[in-house]
């Protein structure tokens, strides 16, 4: 993959899943944003991954991507809950 590519395709994902996280909001789909961000959860924890088996650093994969997906969870089962 060329150089800059990842960060192209990363930012496409997360564009996508923010525009996707909007519609749900904006239709008042509280437990299906719900389940979505639940679902989500799993692309930090596998972006955690990815930096882990690339020789990345312990502090960047558990520090930005671990941390994202924490908070990820808490929001979707606030909002789940809530």
């Amino acid at each position: 993959m060329p150089a800059g590519m990842h960060t192209l395709v990363k930012a496409i994902r997360d564009i996508g899943a923010g525009l996707f996280t909007a519609i749900l909001i904006l239709n008042r789909s509280s437990q299906l944003l719900g389940f979505f961000l639940l679902a989500v959860t799993l692309v930090p924890l596998t972006d955690a991954l990815i930096v882990l088996k690339h020789g990345g650093t312990k502090a960047t994969a558990f520090g930005i991507h671990g941390a994202t997906a924490a908070i990820i969870l808490i929001t979707s089962g606030l909002v789940l809950l809530g």
